[in-house]
């Protein structure tokens, strides 16, 4: 067991004792940082909830194309298939 000095014995607590002002102060600004990254998740969050609004106003108007898309793809193979059966007869 290694025996401290005085000298050493009080080092030792006037470290301790600044780590724990360190500590105590910066409180202050660890709640600051907390309240920013809080902040800006709401931000985040604010702008998804848009971009949910946005994507829910152009869903009807993409259905609509994508219905218009399957027709015209639909009538490619309808007239595809009509020419084969011709060329067959």
């Amino acid at each position: 067991m290694e025996t401290k000095s005085r000298y050493e014995v009080i080092a030792d607590l006037q470290k301790q004792k600044m780590d724990l002002i360190r500590e105590r102060d910066s409180f202050p600004e660890q709640i600051k940082e907390k309240e920013i990254e809080i902040r800006d998740s709401e931000r985040t969050l604010d702008d998804e909830k848009e971009d949910l609004v946005s994507f829910k106003d152009t869903i009807s108007g993409r259905i609509e194309t994508l219905n218009l898309l399957i027709a015209s793809v639909d009538a490619a193979l309808k007239s595809f298939n009509d020419s084969n059966s011709q060329k067959k007869q």
